[in-house]
């Protein structure tokens, strides 16, 4: 066996991490690592299946709950399965002069061995044997090639992990780590100062924090946190994904604040409070939640709405960010949300943190990672992406051999997936790779992927299974779609027919609003059409612009979902453009179905929801419902308009006026700002129920007989 003391005494000289793999039978491999986990360490965690049954080991599915320890040991038993999301979690956690130790099977087989994760990645009727390893053969390749990565093979091959490049690149910057004010390093001295200065300076300044894994970002906010209630501030909110998310922020604070109360998600001293509360019940509570100061944890992981609601709402707000990782993307983060910032807050700060925490810089396991997960996956440069020529570009499907040996386009391709998705995370690559019925497409120009559609190949289920998927007693894996229409949307026999679900899609930033992603549909249309396919789909977070971007692409609404997610704040919406006659008839009776739910549901369940979403909503399923204005109704909306005639007593004709205009679809749709502006005003209040106090303060109004005049504009503009 190779000398561990020599590896782990070359990693702590330069406070770099060791990465070995044992490859091998899984009995062998463990043997190997007992011997390991044996020897003294101040902190151990063993991942997976131990044969020492009386010895502590944990789930790799509980990882996350390790987020924030400093760790000088991991064993990661692969034999379990690769679960890639803990893979990502749990190397953060290890420091610097520490060993992560993979268990593997034999290098030349592990691409075929029956990995337990292939269950998460089948779906109906494919069983878990069938799922391929395309990822695990780019996860061989990449240790096979990495001469920074040691290797013990059960055949007798061993390398040990080459450090000339880690001794060449390592610098003082351990001997000048910033230690004061219980930071360790400059950078997060930098960054808690910067916090305190949004907090006791300037209004309107908020601050934006970027980082790496592993620099301190979330420690840096509790710090912050704890020495600001200290100086007399007494009710700090903290917001992130999830609650598990702001676990650092909190602890970090608690240790920093002596004889604190703590339970999860709730610190109090001294009657003062560091509090966490999710993004959507900011957002959608019935009362607004004030406070000294708002932190946002991982921010590139909640929806860009929503976070430019909490902008607007707190005037003393800081914004944090991994910038690579599982939590969210930055670069997507930094993009969409600087126009906000630029707006609504010209005045922001922007701080970056490079310094790692536990390790030091030009970690080469920190590299592996990012390669495994390709967590630096990047879209092609914006000049080779502004050659793109409609007429020239290349539409193709790739396969999944293909993606695997072609690195660059992988990257370009999970580059733009990340970039524009707030929820990507490392099992995306994977399921990207290895999911049975998952389709990538793309646009590719000057030979570069520029625009990506990734789909599923969903229903043709068989009619055996109608009945107990309709009444919800049977839910098979996968099929979103059609399992969706039968079940919540009532259309038992939607199971049978075949078509292809839009997981994602993603044009390159640099082509955005230029009709790519709108030729890329047509392409995908097409090709489905080819194929004998009955429809398109799709099911995403609702926004205006998206809602508008699919209704424009001829799509139509059969089903939204009565809550809100919290991830993203919005409620989702299912979407199908038919591609066959037989389906077509159904297609529509879904849509009709819905928006007659759904005008009934706007004074209950989605009273809430943004009047102008409802607009865009209408306007998009304008075919699937016919209003007209009778003799009466225009006598109604003439007087209610020129003299004091009740709202109630003309209520029914203005809402016959507002619904008789969405049937106009995109095509005739050239509102100007103060029609949205009066449709969004009729939505809210003939349509959603909104009180008088309520429609005066959404307009700036001072009261009811301003905000009735106003109603009365509204009606006029509309008329005319």
């Amino acid at each position: 066996m190779l000398d561990i003391d020599a590896i782990l005494e070359e990693a702590r000289g330069v406070h770099h991490r060791a990465f070995l793999v044992l490859s091998g039978s899984e009995l062998w491999a463990q043997q190997k690592a007992e011997e390991l986990f044996q020897r003294t360490w101040q902190q151990s965690l063993w991942i997976g299946a131990r044969e020492t049954q009386d010895q502590p080991s944990e789930q790799a599915s509980k990882a996350s709950g390790w987020l924030g320890r400093e760790l000088d040991l991991i064993i990661f038993n692969a034999f379990s399965g690769f679960d890639v999301d803990a893979f990502g979690q749990l190397s953060g956690a290890l420091r610097g002069g520490g060993l992560f130790v993979l268990l593997a099977p034999d290098l030349s087989v592990w691409s075929d061995y029956p990995d337990p994760e292939h269950q998460r990645l089948s779906v109906y009727p494919f069983e878990k044997e069938q799922v391929k390893g395309h990822y695990l053969s780019r996860l061989v390749s990449l240790i096979s090639d990495d001469q920074r990565v040691s290797l013990i093979s059960e055949t007798g091959e061993s390398r040990l992990q080459d450090w000339s490049h880690s001794l060449a690149d390592h610098s003082s910057s351990l001997d000048t780590a910033f230690d004061s004010k219980s930071c360790r390093t400059q950078d997060q001295f930098d960054a808690v100062e910067a916090i305190i200065r949004v907090a006791k300076g300037h209004r309107r300044r908020p601050l934006v924090l970027t980082a790496d894994r592993g620099r301190g970002k979330s420690a840096a906010l509790g710090l912050a946190a704890a020495q600001l209630l200290e100086s007399g501030l007494s009710h700090i909110v903290v917001t992130a994904p999830s609650m598990a998310s702001a676990d650092v922020v909190f602890n970090t604070a608690a240790e920093h604040l002596e004889h604190c109360l703590s339970q999860r998600g709730l610190l109090t001293w001294e009657e003062k409070v560091i509090e966490f509360v999710a993004p959507d019940e900011l957002i959608h509570s019935a009362e607004s939640i004030s406070c000294d100061l708002m932190l946002v944890d991982e921010a590139a992981a909640i929806p860009v709405p929503l976070l430019s609601r909490l902008l607007k709402d707190h005037s003393r707000i800081v914004f944090s960010s991994t910038q690579h990782g599982y939590e969210g993307t930055g670069r997507g983060f930094s993009i969409k949300f600087k126009a906000v910032l630029d707006e609504v807050a010209p005045k922001w700060k922007a701080l970056h943190l490079d310094q790692p925490i536990r390790w030091s810089g030009n970690d080469p396991f920190e590299a592996f990672v990012f390669r495994a997960l390709m967590l630096d996956a990047q879209p092609v440069l914006d000049d080779i992406a502004l050659r793109f020529d409609p007429a020239g570009c290349v539409f193709r499907k790739l396969n999944q051999d293909e993606l695997v040996k072609n690195h660059i386009w992988l990257s370009d391709l999970f580059g733009l997936l990340v970039l524009a998705h707030y929820r990507t995370r490392p099992f995306d690559l994977r399921h990207l790779l290895d999911g049975p019925n998952i389709e990538p497409y793309c646009l590719i120009s000057q030979g570069r992927v520029v625009a990506t559609a990734l789909l599923a190949l969903e229903g043709g289920i068989e009619e055996s299974l109608e009945e107990a998927i309709w009444l919800g007693k049977r839910r098979v894996r996968g099929h979103l779609l059609p399992q969706s229409m039968s079940n919540h949307a009532g259309f038992p026999e939607a199971i049978r027919y075949r078509g292809l679900r839009v997981i994602r899609i993603a044009v390159h930033p640099a082509l955005q609003s230029r009709g790519v992603g709108s030729l890329l549909l047509e392409r995908l249309e097409k090709e489905a059409t080819s194929r004998g396919l009955d429809y398109l789909g799709s099911s995403f977070g609702a926004t205006p612009e998206l809602t508008e971007f699919w209704g424009k692409s001829g799509f139509i609404p059969v089903r939204g979902g009565v809550t809100r997610e919290a991830s993203s704040g919005c409620h989702s919406l299912m979407v199908l453009k038919p591609l066959t006659s037989e389906f077509s008839a159904l297609a529509q009776e879904m849509s009709v179905r819905f928006v007659s739910g759904f005008l009934q549901q706007l004074p209950g369940v989605f009273k809430e929801m943004e009047p102008d979403l409802v607009r865009v909503l209408l306007r998009f399923a304008g075919s699937s419902f016919q209003v007209d204005l009778e003799r009466r109704d225009v006598m109604d909306l003439e007087s209610f308009v020129s003299s004091d005639r009740q709202y109630e007593s003309c209520q029914s004709a203005i809402r016959s006026l507002l619904l008789s205009n969405m049937t106009q679809g995109y095509s005739d749709n050239t509102d100007s700002t103060d029609s949205v502006e009066a449709f969004n005003t009729l939505v809210a209040k003939v349509l959603q129920g909104k009180d008088w106090s309520e429609l005066a303060r959404a307009n700036g109004l001072t009261g009811k007989k301003q905000a009735v005049q106003w109603l009365k504009n509204c009606v006029q503009i509309i008329m005319t």
